[in-house]
């Protein structure tokens, strides 16, 4: 029990610090935007919003945990829409769909999954578009119900699994990491819908937590409206 705790403690810490090098990154190439003229220094209402909804939704992973499930899509979407917010700025422009039913998780495993999903999502933005004025970000969120499994997609149309494929980079290994958590499983290949990269994480996804999901399906689905949505931001 207390090497697992262990381990998943080193897992958070080292997605914390990649997340925190890569926003740094990026709130550098915002300057220089500013700097250029490019980019107001004020930055748009709705961008300002959506940063502000992610900042939030983060701060809120390092809680303690309340007993019961929660679900998973309305901080999944605060997170995607933030993360596509002020990359996007670097890229030109950036369609993002949204297509995630209500899963329901505890504890540490609603955590991992929210920030394999950052993970995935930043690395298609930091990677997937270079030399391109723009890109198509698709992100899924379901349930098989014959294999009882969670399912999280992220696929982009960009340049290609390449080097993520064969296991490169940081941000592979703490996705890894994260998945071991859920004691799930991901694979990367070269995605027949779009043509860049799909990323694929599979979980169990215990029963309370699936009859909870498909019991509220309807209902939350309604509320967070995170069904075949689409936002291009540019």
């Amino acid at each position: 029990m207390y090497q697992v705790v262990e381990d998943n403690y080193a897992v958070w810490m080292k997605e914390a610090t990649h997340r925190a090098a890569n926003l740094e990154q990026i709130a550098v190439s915002l300057q220089r935007l500013i700097d250029r003229g490019r980019l107001r220094a004020d930055g748009s209402p709705e961008t300002i919003r959506r940063a502000s909804a992610m900042a939030k939704t983060y701060r809120s992973l390092h809680m303690p945990d309340i007993g019961s499930p929660c679900p998973c899509a309305p901080d999944l979407k605060n997170i995607a829409n933030g993360l596509v917010a002020i990359f996007s700025h670097s890229i030109g422009s950036v369609m993002l769909a949204l297509d995630l039913q209500p899963l329901m998780l505890q504890r540490e495993k609603r955590r991992a999954l929210l920030l394999a999903a950052s993970e995935l999502v930043m690395n298609a933005l930091r990677h997937a578009f270079a030399g391109r004025p723009s890109g198509n970000i698709r992100i899924t969120l379901h349930w098989d119900q014959t294999r009882k499994e969670g399912i999280l997609a992220v696929i982009d149309d960009g340049i290609g699994p390449g080097n993520v494929a064969r296991g490169l980079g940081h941000g592979h290994s703490i996705v890894l990491g994260l998945s071991d958590v859920l004691a799930g499983t991901i694979t990367w290949r070269r995605s027949m819908l779009l043509g860049g990269t799909e990323a694929m994480l599979r979980f169990p996804l215990p029963a309370p937590a699936f009859n909870l999901a498909r019991d509220s399906f309807g209902q939350l689905g309604k509320l967070d409206g995170c069904h075949g949505c689409e936002r291009r931001i540019a």
